[in-house]
């Protein structure tokens, strides 16, 4: 049974100095140096390194931090058969102490890769690790570009826990995708590098250094484009929404892949899916996926899903009475198969299931899913983004369930009135470059009302300042009111909604899903934009029901799984 995936692909890349990078060992830390850990008890894990397979990878399993970096202590390693299975027993340190896998690639030593496993008390009580109590654990461009922002944050690791990592992956979501992005256009030779790389986790974690993460005008993915150099820029417009709409990388970008005993566990009984599904235009084949980059294929608009009777089981099966919905939720991870009746597409969806805040859902527990996944147009695999809620009948869509500031808040650079939430929200939009939106929501029971903020740095945070000749210009939105769609209580809309990035401007109809941190406005050209939305007290979902009470879920700091941060509010 797979229980851990190691996904990566080949660097072809020239070896350098770490000073080429301005940073040395993975996530931030010096490199090289081992702690001294007391131990606790001896420990099975078992797993398989996938990308196709990889056969032979070397796994190193290590406490305090990742392989390389400061304070790691190696407690385990094995050598993946052909495969690309492994099984190996640690000795655990007592205590709580976070424990990392590592991946390199044998044929390869520039690609390396690291995952946060949970803590070691967590572990030592599971036993062994399996797809029950760790469904989706990746070593992937994903867990290494959020490990190395939470360092880069916190000086290291020793704080790390499972609800700071979930913290950091929705306070820093942006910031993670355009890590990822560099490390895996460089994996796939998805453009030609100007810059030697040592390896990728040094890559990483010369990003996050270099990104000015604690202020509220972070600029990662110039960082991004600046470390790799070349013809990159392009490549990395786009490759952000293709990442989050894929069915491995995705499901890592929410709530974290870790041993932790507040994971959901969605009781058994009969539930409304409620979505919209948006195809990106971006291949699902590595050998395609570049082109498709610069110039996206062709879509369907994005369009809202909605299926009444959808069933759990007791053992996590997921069915419907129509026969549209089929899959499993194991823990957080949720499988399904989706056939579309609006356009007759099916889809193959991974993602992860969060508790909502029970403010927002009429004071019964529902559920937030976001998931990528592959569907298939003119003989090709295709990445496409699924944003749903899974709700009980009991539940009903509060759309202002949460109480907003009473006075004026300054989050991420946007400052807005009393009674609105600070909104940042990214685009990454291929071709055509990216930047950041600052608006003020105001939330009405059936309704968003967005104005502008009262002051904004709007433009600064992930634009490319001008880098291989893509423009500085600050994208815009153009929708004031999103409404309650009469089909989906808990999808908004909006009609004749318009974003302009860098002169290119596309207009159309704008949905957004509570709970998710996607917005996205389908084109009447054949396109649909993904706008990634920063994390803030409107989509905040959790591992543990009821979001840790809702009597926190107002005012405008961040809400969650852990505290905000400096870059979250600056007020």
């Amino acid at each position: 049974m797979k229980t851990n995936r190691v996904v990566s692909r080949p660097l072809v890349l020239a070896l350098a100095t770490c000073a080429a990078l301005t940073a040395c060992g993975g996530g931030g830390g010096a490199a090289g140096t081992t702690s001294s850990l007391s131990t606790a008890q001896l420990t099975s894990l078992r797993g398989t390194a996938v990308d196709a397979p990889i056969a032979g990878a070397q796994i190193t399993i290590t406490a305090g931090a990742p392989s390389g970096d400061a304070g790691a202590t190696v407690i385990g390693t094995v050598t993946a058969d052909a495969t690309g299975a492994f099984t190996t027993q640690v000795t655990l340190p007592s205590g709580s102490v976070p424990v990392f896998a590592n991946a390199t690639d044998p044929s390869n030593a520039t690609v390396v890769l690291s995952s946060y496993l949970g803590q070691s008390d967590a572990l030592a009580a599971a036993g062994t690790l399996t797809s029950n109590n760790l469904p989706d654990l990746d070593i992937s461009p994903v867990t290494t570009a959020a490990l190395a922002v939470y360092a880069q944050i916190n000086g290291g690791y020793t704080k790390l826990t499972p609800a700071a990592y979930a913290s950091t992956l929705q306070t820093y979501g942006s910031d993670v995708l355009a890590i990822a992005a560099a490390i895996k256009a460089v994996g796939d030779t998805l453009c030609t590098p100007s810059a030697t790389i040592t390896t990728t986790t040094n890559l990483a974690a010369a990003i996050a250094q270099a990104a000015n993460l604690s202020s509220s005008t972070s600029v990662t993915l110039s960082a991004a484009i600046t470390a790799l150099g070349g013809n990159c820029a392009g490549v990395l417009a786009g490759l952000p929404s293709a990442i989050s709409a894929d069915p491995v990388f995705g499901p890592e970008l929410d709530l974290g892949d870790v041993i932790d005993a507040g994971a959901t566990v969605v009781p058994a009984g009969t539930y409304t899916l409620q979505g919209v599904i948006a195809q990106t235009g971006f291949s699902a084949t590595p050998s395609q996926l570049s082109s498709t980059l610069t110039t996206p294929a062709a879509v369907s608009a994005a369009d809202v899903f909605s299926d009444t009777a959808v069933t759990v089981s007791s053992n996590g099966a997921v069915t419907s009475t129509d026969g549209n919905v089929s899959g499993s939720v194991v823990g957080n991870l949720l499988t399904l198969t989706l056939l579309d009746p609006t356009t007759q597409t099916t889809y193959t969806l991974r993602g992860k299931i969060g508790s909502m805040p029970t403010a927002m859902t009429g004071g019964a527990q529902a559920y937030a899913v976001r998931s990528g996944g592959t569907y298939t147009a003119n003989g090709s695999s295709m990445l496409a983004k699924f944003n749903a809620v899974l709700a009980p009948a009991a539940a009903s869509a509060a759309w202002g369930g949460v109480t907003p500031p009473s006075s004026p808040t300054r989050t991420e650079g946007v400052s807005c009135a009393a009674g609105s939430f600070p909104l940042r929200l990214d685009v990454f939009a291929a071709r055509d470059g990216g930047g950041s939106i600052g608006e003020c929501v105001t939330p009405g029971a059936t309704s968003w009302t967005l104005s502008a903020p009262t002051a904004t740095n709007q433009g600064d945070d992930f634009s490319f300042n001008g880098q291989s000749g893509l423009s500085t210009a600050a994208p815009t939105l153009s929708a004031a009111s999103w409404t309650q769609t009469s089909s989906a209580p808990y999808v908004l809309s909006a009609a004749n909604a318009s974003v302009t990035v860098n002169g290119t401007t596309t207009t159309g109809t704008l949905y957004y899903v509570m709970g998710s941190q996607t917005v996205v406005i389908t084109g009447t050209s054949g396109s649909n934009v993904l706008l990634h939305m920063h994390g803030n007290a409107l989509t905040q979902v959790s591992e543990a029901a009821n979001n840790g009470g809702d009597a926190n879920l107002s005012g405008s700091g961040m809400m969650g799984d852990g505290a905000g941060s400096t870059h979250q509010s600056d007020h």
